[in-house]
């Protein structure tokens, strides 16, 4: 994480060992695990502020959801 005048700025890293919380007015598509498979969402959907990101380990989403 690297401080600056506006506040930190945040790089993802891929397997990142520290989760980072969602901020104000953040909303996309997500995956949903559909019991065999993930599955992105075709909608967006409002994540709520403060809920906690982080890379669970699963690397069938870091192969686009397969």
């Amino acid at each position: 994480m690297l401080a600056g005048c506006a506040g930190p700025r945040v790089v993802f890293l891929p397997a990142a060992d520290a989760p980072v919380r969602a901020g104000p007015d953040m909303s996309g598509r997500v995956y949903v695990w559909t019991g065999t498979a993930w599955e992105l969402s075709r909608n967006h959907v409002t994540i709520p502020e403060g809920f906690y990101i982080w890379d669970a380990g699963d690397k069938a989403s870091a192969a686009g959801g397969k």
